[in-house]
């Protein structure tokens, strides 16, 4: 930016035509287009252009590609093309999968897939993001074959930093050679790592030994400080082993449960989570749980264990087996046992709290005022009076002007040495 600054200083008092503009300045003005779409239409507009874009790498280091069932879709000619072209100056690749009429296992999808994969062959990735990739109910040979291809590939990156396939559902001997490949080839690499959703719902409960494969393998993690992982995959040995192999280390953990939840999930103790907090004082722990059950015999809430450092908390989808004069007590409940337990530490939370037909507004009013640190709200729920809406509003956006300008404070150093002087 400081080269095209003074390349403009210099022609204020002339014309200035972009084709003029030296190969350096339009390369960092090129690097600010995010939309690679975009990108590719640049280059139609001259020689000049076109061969700057195709030969520069720093243009295709963060790459965002789409792949769509539809085998007529735009996105999915697009992807495969910039992969075949521009593939071997990846640096941080993201990828999501769209399915479209329930195809789950749509074989476009697969094939296409397998061809994005197969263009990576000669890339140094450092960032992989793969979602809603969505395997459940695929054909086996399918599923495998795409195991294989992706093995292969992820077998020649020896400088992975952050790996992440949510929502993938892969049948268990698959999933266990993707992640085993992952998890040994990036053992003092992979600062991230963000499986939920990897496997099939309860495909390790009757596995233990693939169980252990996946948890030791995570616990060999040299750097590991992100870790997004599926509750159902914890247990309290595994996460008494992590306050060890991780002390001072772990700065972030998200905890997902989604699907139909099992009434008898397995908790992990509050000694092992205690001990977590101790050895990692910088923890801080994401919960998003899309399905949960609230009755008056059985709470799924004491999973969130008081001893959690919760910043962020979903409640999505709520499911109240309850007869309607309970229902909005039950609402109070939840509330109040948040508050209670995670006032000091909640800063975004988001939930479905409209299953009543009764108002809740002066308890989630208390809920609002009593975390102070909350600064980021988005929720469903049945307010009887405007003002409700209003109050919240102007609470959450005092904390966040606070928020924005504690962050600001937070890095003058990193400023100070990327300005120029």
């Amino acid at each position: 930016m400081e080269v095209l600054m003074n390349y403009l200083n210099r022609k204020s008092e002339g014309a200035l035509f972009l084709d003029k503009l030296p190969p350096e300045v339009l390369t960092k003005i090129f690097s600010f287009i995010r939309d690679k779409n975009e990108l590719l239409r640049l280059a139609s507009v001259c020689r000049t252009w076109r061969d700057l874009i195709h030969t520069a790498p720093q243009l295709w280091r963060n790459i965002r590609l789409k792949l769509c069932c539809d085998c007529e879709c735009v996105h999915r000619k697009r992807a495969l093309s910039c992969v075949q072209r521009f593939g071997c100056h990846f640096r941080d690749l993201s990828l999501s999968c769209v399915h479209h009429n329930n195809h789950v296992s749509c074989k476009f999808m697969a094939m296409d897939f397998r061809k994005v994969l197969l263009g990576l062959h000669q890339t140094t990735l450092t960032s992989l993001k793969i979602t809603d990739l969505g395997l459940s109910g695929a054909k086996l040979s399918t599923v495998s074959g795409i195991a294989h291809v992706l093995t292969r590939m992820l077998s020649s990156l020896n400088c992975l930093k952050s790996f992440q396939m949510s929502s993938a559902q892969w049948p268990l001997d698959e999933g266990i050679k993707v992640i085993d490949t992952v998890l040994t080839v990036s053992r003092k690499t992979l600062k991230s790592l963000f499986i939920d959703g990897f496997f099939e719902p309860t495909s390790l409960a009757d596995r233990p030994a693939e169980f252990d494969q996946v948890t030791n393998g995570i616990l060999s993690l040299h750097r590991l400080t992100k870790l997004s992982i599926d509750y159902g995959l914890l247990t309290s040995a595994f996460v008494s082993a992590m306050s060890e192999s991780h002390a001072g280390q772990l700065t972030t953990l998200q905890l997902v449960i989604s699907g139909i939840m099992d009434r008898y999930l397995p908790k992990v103790s509050h000694k092992a989570w205690l001990s977590l907090t101790k050895a990692c004082p910088t923890l801080k722990v994401a919960f998003n749980v899309d399905i949960w059950i609230l009755d008056p015999s059985h709470s799924d809430l004491d999973i969130l264990d008081p001893a959690l450092p919760i910043y962020k908390l979903r409640l999505l989808n709520g499911e109240m087996y309850l007869i309607l004069t309970w229902q909005a007590y039950m609402i109070f409940y939840v509330l109040r046992y948040i508050m209670n337990n995670f006032s000091n530490t909640l800063e975004q939370f988001s939930g479905d709290l409209s299953d009543t037909d009764e108002t809740i507004d002066a308890d989630f009013l208390q809920f609002v005022k009593k975390c102070q640190r909350l600064h980021y709200i988005k929720v469903s729920a049945n307010f009887y009076e405007p003002d409700t809406v209003k109050t919240v509003k102007k609470l959450v956006q005092e904390r966040r002007r606070r928020y924005d300008k504690r962050k600001t404070l937070e890095v003058p150093e990193k400023r100070a040495k990327t300005t120029p002087a």
